[in-house]
């Protein structure tokens, strides 16, 4: 079911695409727009993934928790009915009696009706007698009636049950009639110690005066076996209620009577496993009363808050609790979750120094950056930039260590974009691509994405979904099927669908299912990629790369769907034309990447600023990126510098740029 609902989930995400063109008119308050379509699909979904696809995009434009409360009642909702439909298509493909009237009557609950609710009626209107004629068969026969037994096998053929399900039943009313099969058969039911037989035969050979000592046996045997059957009996149904209650009642009785240890072993088991549910899920619920009142304000108390949270609810699923129980717990670790990346910044910037090259110092450069504590930059001696840290240059481990918190935000349903920014040379492809033994950003999110996602595996499925490309000048390019002769030659472009989403029309995008697929991708991509020489560097990118990562995730045991997207860009050199020394078609190239960086600052300025009117629509850059920056994304900017006296002034330039990024912020409520 989770597999289904997932390909349905991208099929809605190709055709409820909308054109960026087509957007209603920017001076209207997005979250105000949000909410008004939040309350239109509350009227009209008819999926949860419709319902929370909705409630995503209404939080990623601000609304709080209280402004989707509703929604997400209906949500809940949406998927009781989903999962009650998937018990009802069980229960019918079972033809389970006992599982088609609970499953119909969850479903009378909660006013569902259509196809899956008549066709389990009708199976059940069928196999209703059927299974009314197996348990007076079995009554009969447990009660030693042989006139009893007689009327529940013609009730059995009546209701159709197969012969091979009665036979045994005729072949005892057969055994019944002569004194000697009754003798043989008393022998037969003492070796077997069953008690159904032992009672009918006994009565059999009181009736026929039969003088045996097989009798005496017999009842001797029945006296002790007859109590240990209810017990056996009392036990398996209080294995099928599974309650903790029902569970000690039927091992403390059969204790009393002496069964054998091996006999109550899985129900005392289960009595033990319903203890520790029992005393897990009070403390899920004891760590959610304790979040509810920690400083939303105070990273490291929600830090805390999260951490006692998840440890809770990580203990109590993998001990069997249904996720349903914890459903408000879950629901609280994503918010705390969530409440950090915020109280860091909508916007984290982190600055990186690459070391001086040789050929700098043989040219005669010298250092004019200088790290004057763990967030600060100096360059000579007037300029002085703040960041949330600086490298200079730091290891590649503890450049990624801040991003594994995005990585899991993406995985609980929030759009996630990594980018880096700076001059040519400055090392921004080795800081998210890496190299041999020293991967960057990419790789390793990529290795932590499916290291979450098998952690998770028990809980959700997951599909992850891959695409790269990049911007050239104005023309968005397909890198996995460029030089492709095959390749589609239909035009990329950036949509944007009724949730807000951001998705690229004709883009190709693959499944991947290991880490290595989504590497070997990116690799491919790679390749394709547009490169030429420049003075700052002998093969320089002229064209800003991205990879797209969609993360599709359902819940196996409620169905809730969640959909969350990282971005990993590496932008193209921001450095000056004179600076670049590039020449006639590569100038066009640096006049279009400086036309779209300022692009993205423009947004970033008006993101600052809390302007109604984000100018994403003035380059196909920001219209690619305006889900990702602002409302609820997580980003977190690198922006790679020199350290040589010879590019200060880009070096200052890049500094600028970024320490804009750091005024954006999002609003934290108190819970």
């Amino acid at each position: 079911a989770g597999s289904i609902a997932m390909m349905e989930a991208l099929a809605r995400d190709e055709t409820a695409a909308v054109a960026v063109e087509e957007t209603p008119k920017e001076d209207v308050d997005l979250k105000t727009r949000e909410l008004g379509k939040l309350k239109q699909v509350i009227e009209t979904a008819m999926t949860p993934g419709e319902m929370e696809a909705a409630i995503q995009a209404a939080q990623r434009a601000g609304a709080s928790d209280d402004e989707v409360a509703e929604a997400r009642t209906h949500l809940h909702s949406l998927i009781a009915k989903f999962r009650v439909m998937d018990e009802l298509r069980a229960a019918t493909g079972n033809k389970d009696v006992h599982e088609l009237e609970a499953a119909i009557k969850k479903g009378e609950e909660i006013g569902l009706t259509g196809d899956e609710m008549d066709k389990a009626k009708k199976v059940l209107e069928k196999e209703a007698p059927r299974q009314k004629a197996r348990e007076e068969l079995k009554a009969a026969h447990n009660a030693g009636d042989t006139n009893k037994l007689k009327a529940a096998i013609e009730l059995a053929k009546k209701a159709g049950l197969k012969s091979d399900e009665v036979a045994h039943f005729e072949e005892l009313v057969a055994n019944a009639e002569s004194k000697e099969k009754v003798e043989a058969a008393l022998a037969t039911a003492i070796e077997a110690k069953d008690v159904g037989e032992l009672k009918m035969f006994i009565q059999q050979a009181k009736d026929m005066k039969l003088d045996s000592p097989k009798l005496k046996e017999a009842e001797q045997v029945l006296a002790v076996e007859e109590p240990k059957q209810r017990v056996r009996a009392q036990l398996e149904e209080a294995l099928e209620k599974c309650t903790k209650d029902a569970l000690k009642e039927a091992v403390d009785a059969a204790k009393g009577i002496n069964l054998d240890p091996s006999e109550y072993k899985e129900a005392e088991a289960a009595y033990e496993r319903e203890l520790l549910k029992e005393k897990l899920l009070a403390g899920v619920k004891q760590a959610l009363k304790d979040s509810m009142s920690c400083d939303m304000t105070d990273v490291d108390a929600v830090k805390a808050a999260k951490a006692a949270l998840t440890d809770a609810i990580g203990e109590a699923v993998s001990s069997g609790v249904a996720e349903a129980d914890i459903a408000d717990a879950e629901q609280r670790r994503k918010k705390l979750h969530n409440t950090i990346e915020d109280l860091k910044g909508s916007i984290r910037v982190f600055c990186r120094v690459r070391p001086i090259s040789k050929k700098e110092i043989d040219a005669g450069d010298n250092e004019v950056t200088k790290q004057t504590d763990s967030m600060t930059l100096a360059v000579g001696e007037d300029h002085s930039f703040k960041f949330d840290a600086v490298f200079t240059p730091g290891t590649q481990d503890e450049i990624f260590e801040d991003c594994r918190d995005l990585v899991q935000s993406a995985l609980d349903g929030y759009n996630v974009t990594l980018f880096a920014y700076g001059q040519t040379g400055a090392g921004k492809t080795f800081t998210m691509s890496g190299c041999p033994g020293q991967e960057g950003i990419s790789p390793r999110t990529i290795k932590e994405v499916f290291q979450l996602a098998e952690k998770g595996k028990d809980r959700f499925e997951y599909t992850i979904m891959g695409s790269m490309l990049e911007l050239y000048k104005m023309d968005l390019v397909d890198l996995l099927m460029k030089g492709n002769p095959a390749a589609s030659r239909s035009k990329l472009q950036v949509r944007q669908d009724k949730t807000g989403q951001v998705t690229v029309e004709h883009l190709t995008e693959e499944e991947c299912r290991t880490a290595a697929e989504l590497d070997a991708l990116v690799e491919r991509g790679m390749s394709a990629r547009a490169v030429a020489a420049t003075a700052m560097n002998s093969e320089s990118s002229r064209s800003h790369l991205v990879l797209m990562m969609r993360i599709i995730s359902v819940n196996k045991e409620t169905k809730e769907q969640l959909k969350g997207k990282i971005l990993i860009v590496d932008l193209a050199g921001s450095e000056r034309l004179k600076k670049s020394q590039t020449e006639a078609e590569m100038q066009k190239e640096s006049i279009e990447i400086n036309k779209s960086l300022t692009a993205l600052g423009d947004v970033i300025e008006a993101l600052t600023k809390n302007q109604k009117v984000i100018p994403y629509r003035n380059h196909k850059l920001t219209q690619l990126m305006q889900d990702a920056l602002g409302g609820s994304a997580k980003t977190l900017m690198f922006v790679n510098c020199s350290p040589a006296n010879s590019n200060t002034e880009e070096t200052i330039n890049s500094l600028k740029y970024a320490q804009r990024a750091k005024n954006i912020t999002n609003t934290v409520k108190k819970a």
